[in-house]
């Protein structure tokens, strides 16, 4: 028997991760522009650059550096020599899906090292207008740096939270090994549960809606994913908490090997944005 390299170890162990047992996945909402759109990690690969960051533009771009020199890796649009810019306005990279994959369409050799995304509470048909990251910031950390939707802007995206275990909202290590590879689906063997969710935000006008979705990912598929609408209710009036008491009698079940995300959806403006989502995910028999 071939004997388990450490990262393919490592790798198994996170996936395991999820579905050992039932685990808790109550996530709450307690102000705006919380929702992490994506996890963005840099890794020098055979290089030995250990400065890297990414500036977000609002509304307009992203922009990766090494060393503080543009990053030659991608662009999109495509315009010439590559310089790390992604139009977020653009058609061909308007969409959170579309990011990712340009981002996670570099080699895992590549000489000057390359960076990896993954969808924490997006989903990749959300649009990335008005994304929201800490300027300058590295990403050479080890938990991947978070990249967030601004919802009081792009209010149809909405305020809202993945249901996963304690610690895998924020560190891409659920999601990437540590070489930089791609895990084709963490929730792999795992189902999730919503039991209660209750919540309020602003708005002017319109309507408020809870969405519940179940998202199945194929990460290292470009367009590798399928969202289906398992809840869709209106909310109370505006900053009026609602209280979803019939999911603690008949949880909404995610499907099987599927991300769940629970969105507070407003159609006109959105702020002051609360929410309680509470759940389990628990191993497929």
């Amino acid at each position: 028997m071939k004997r388990l390299t450490f990262a393919v170890l490592i790798a198994l162990l996170s996936v395991a991760s999820f579905a050992a047992a039932d685990m808790p996945v109550t996530q709450y909402v307690s102000a705006d522009d919380g929702s992490i759109a994506m996890l963005v990690k840099y890794y020098p690969g055979v290089s030995s650059n250990t400065s890297a960051t990414v500036a977000a533009v609002q509304g307009t771009s992203l922009t990766f550096q090494v060393a503080a020199a543009a990053y030659t890796g991608f662009e999109c649009p495509v315009s010439g020599a590559l310089g790390g810019i992604i139009d977020e306005s653009n058609a061909s990279c308007n969409t959170l899906g579309e990011i990712v994959d340009i981002i996670n369409a570099t080699s895992e050799s590549f000489a000057s090292g390359f960076f990896r995304a993954v969808l924490i509470d997006g989903k990749r048909e959300d649009s990335a207008d008005d994304l929201l990251a800490d300027a300058g910031t590295q990403v050479t950390r080890a938990d991947g740096l978070p990249i967030y939707f601004d919802t009081s802007a792009n209010f149809a995206v909405g305020e809202g939270r993945a249901l996963l275990p304690a610690g895998c909202r924020d560190d891409i290590a659920c999601w990437v090994t540590p070489a930089g590879k791609l895990i084709e689906n963490p929730l792999g063997g795992t189902q999730t549960k919503v039991r209660w969710v209750e919540g309020y935000s602003t708005y002017g006008s319109g309507t408020s809606l809870l969405k519940i979705y179940s998202v199945k990912m194929d990460q290292k598929a470009a367009g590798g994913e399928v969202v289906t609408t398992l809840w869709s209710e209106t909310m109370g009036a505006t900053t009026a908490n609602k209280q979803f008491t019939q999911f603690q009698y008949i949880p909404v079940l995610g499907r099987p090997n599927e991300k769940v995300i629970v969105r507070i959806v407003n159609s006109a403006a959105q702020a002051t944005v609360v929410m309680l989502a509470d759940g389990q995910q628990v191993p497929l028999q």
